[in-house]
């Protein structure tokens, strides 16, 4: 840790600001990109509610939600780069990281703007999902070649950033000595292996996909509460 009041130490104050602000936009996509869909999911299939999964407000909704949603995401992602940044002139081993939340950032636009493309046709985004979250890809990928290519890519430029973020997050949380931010990179860490799986049920059958998929949300924030309880805690006084 640099003196207190010095150039270091104010590059350190900037990282974590923004370290919690990323954290509280990725609590918020998570909760709309990831958990959005889960709970209108399980609203249409309760009769109370008055959805079915087939009518097309159903499908608005859940395409709205998961396009909001990854913009927050994207806005997080900008947010945790922004830390890195500033934290790099201070720990040299986050500049590889800031490049992965780089191309993570081109990834998630990409993303984004297919997932708005898609959603304004009459099925929606989530039209593809026949209630089935881990089924989108392959749909897509039948449907319209051009959207499914450039999603699996935008997915895995998404996730290197994604990967990025978490190795940031351990090294962030052991230089401001925080445990919390370290163990919510590696709660991402075990978020980003999770995403992987619907890639991996493309070519062979995964039963735990669908509850690897399931549990997404909870990790997300699970792993975003702990960046922020870090970073809310503030640099660590040596001496």
């Amino acid at each position: 840790m640099s003196p207190l009041g010095g150039p270091s130490s104010t590059e350190e104050a900037k990282a974590s600001a923004f370290l919690r602000q990323g954290s509280l936009a990725a609590i918020a996509g998570s909760l709309v990109a990831l958990g959005g869909p889960v709970v209108l999911l399980a609203l249409t299939g309760s009769r109370w509610a008055g959805l079915s999964r087939s009518s097309s407000s159903a499908y608005t909704a859940e395409s709205l939600l998961v396009v909001a949603g990854a913009v927050l995401l994207l806005f997080a992602l900008l947010l945790y780069r922004r830390a890195f940044v500033h934290l790099k002139h201070v720990d040299p081993r986050l500049r590889p990281v800031a490049l992965l939340c780089l191309i993570g950032s081109a990834g998630a636009i990409v993303l984004v703007a297919v997932g708005a493309v898609v959603a304004s046709g009459p099925s929606g985004l989530t039209g593809c999902l026949g209630g089935h979250p881990t089924h989108l890809l392959g749909c897509l990928r039948s449907r319209d070649p051009t959207a499914g290519y450039l999603s699996i890519a935008g997915f895995w430029l998404l996730w290197a950033g994604a990967a990025g973020v978490a190795a940031g997050l351990i090294i962030s949380g052991r230089h401001f000595g925080r445990s919390a931010m370290t163990a919510g990179g590696i709660v991402y860490m075990v978020l980003a292996a999770e995403l992987v799986e619907p890639f991996a049920a493309l070519v062979v059958p995964l039963a735990l996909t669908a509850y690897a998929v399931g549990a997404a949300p909870v990790v997300a924030v699970a792993g975003a509460t702990l960046v922020y309880l870090g970073a809310r805690s503030g640099l660590r006084r040596d001496g």
